[in-house]
C-alpha cells in the first residue's frame, strides 16, 4: 500500500464512524471546476477592488458597474460544469451508511454543488444567482435564467435590487449559522478552504480540539493542517472520488467497527 492510499484509508476510517458528518467547502472546491478564486495567484481581488465590488458602499456609489460585473460572473459560472469531486459528494449524501447524516456547507457563491446533485447545501456567503431587494423588504428570486431581475426594481417595494452575495461588513445569516450549530457534527471534512475566513474557519479546529475526527483536502497546507486527523494533499477533483468510495464501503465501516471495539476494550 503506497503512502497516498494509506492516508486515504486512514481518513476514511476516521470519518466512517461519524453519525453527523459536516462537510465544509471553500474556493478550492470550485477552482477545480474552473471558477476563479478571490484570493491568491490570479484571484479576482487582484483584478478588481473589493471595496467597490463587494461592499454596500461600493454598490451604492456605482450600482450599474457592480451589477455588470456580477452578471458577467453569472454567465461565466453558468458555462462551467461540476467536477468529479463535487459529484462524489452528492453520492456520499445519497448513499452514505444509514447511521450517517451528511450536511454540506460552503463559503462559495456558485451553484455547482447543487448542479452536481447535492441537496440542502448551506450557502454561508450567499448565492451569486440570487437577486434580492436592497432595502431588505424580504423579496428575493433565483435569477439564474437570464439575469432579467437584476435589471428591474424590487416588485414588492420599488427599491433597487442587489446580488445575493454577502459583502464585506455584512453579517452571515444567523439562521444558517444556527443550522450548523444545531446539526451538532461529530466529524468534519474540510475541502479546498483557506481556513482563514471567520467565523466558519473556527469550526474545524474547535472540533479537532474536542477530539473529533477532522479531515482536510487541499492542494496546499493551511493554518488548519497541523491540527487535523488527516491532511490529504491534492485537488478535490482527484481525491474526493476515492475518499467517498471508501466512506461508502462496507470494508471501511468494518475497520471502523474494529477500531471502536479496540478503543472500548482498552478503556
Amino acid at each position: 500500500m503506497n503512502q497516498v492510499t494509506a492516508e486515504l484509508n486512514r481518513a476514511a476510517v476516521a470519518l466512517a464512524g461519524c453519525r453527523r458528518l459536516l462537510v465544509l467547502t471553500g474556493a478550492g472546491m470550485s477552482a477545480d471546476a474552473g471558477v476563479p478564486t478571490f484570493r491568491g495567484h490570479q484571484g479576482l481581488w487582484g483584478d478588481v477592488d473589493p471595496e467597490i465590488y463587494a461592499s454596500l458602499d461600493g454598490f451604492l456609489a456605482e450600482p450599474d458597474k457592480v451589477w455588470e460585473w456580477y452578471r458577467q460572473r453569472r454567465f461565466e459560472i453558468a458555462s462551467v460544469e461540476p467536477h468529479p469531486g463535487q459529484r462524489s459528494l452528492a453520492l456520499l449524501q445519497r448513499f452514505s451508511p444509514e447511521a450517517m447524516q451528511v450536511l454540506v456547507a460552503t463559503t462559495n457563491e456558485d451553484d455547482l454543488l447543487e448542479r452536481a446533485g447535492l441537496e440542502s447545501v448551506i450557502q454561508l456567503h450567499g448565492s451569486l444567482f440570487t437577486t434580492r431587494c436592497l432595502d431588505s423588504c424580504g423579496w428575493e428570486v433565483s435569477d439564474d435564467a437570464d439575469n432579467a431581475w437584476s435589471l428591474r426594481d424590487c416588485p414588492r417595494c420599488g427599491a433597487r435590487t442587489r446580488p445575493g452575495s454577502i459583502w464585506f461588513g455584512e453579517k452571515l445569516d444567523p439562521e444558517l449559522t444556527q443550522a450548523l450549530e444545531d446539526f451538532a457534527a461529530d466529524g468534519c471534512l474540510v475541502v479546498g478552504s483557506s481556513s482563514v475566513v471567520q467565523p466558519i474557519a473556527a469550526i474545524p479546529p474547535e472540533m479537532a480540539l474536542a477530539g473529533l475526527p477532522v479531515v482536510e483536502v487541499n492542494i496546499a497546507r493551511t493554518p488548519l493542517s497541523d491540527s487535523v486527523t488527516v491532511h490529504l494533499q491534492g485537488s478535490a477533483a482527484s481525491i474526493l472520488p476515492h475518499l467517498v468510495d471508501q466512506l461508502t464501503s462496507a470494508v471501511i465501516r468494518a475497520q471502523q467497527h474494529t477500531l471502536n471495539s479496540s478503543v472500548e476494550q482498552a478503556s
